[in-house]
């Protein structure tokens, strides 16, 4: 790791990876918590 906060690592660095899976994975838990909340709250 270099002192540059902009430094980019490359594409296929395994904590890049990791990092996105867990990213998305959680962007979708929210979303499918957010609409379940939704509908159980305003539409039931």
């Amino acid at each position: 790791m270099r002192g540059d906060p902009f430094w980019e690592p490359p594409p296929d660095d395994p904590t890049e990876v990791w990092g996105r899976r867990i990213g998305r994975g959680l962007a979708v838990v929210v979303a499918l918590a957010l609409v379940a909340y939704l509908f159980a709250t305003y539409l039931r």
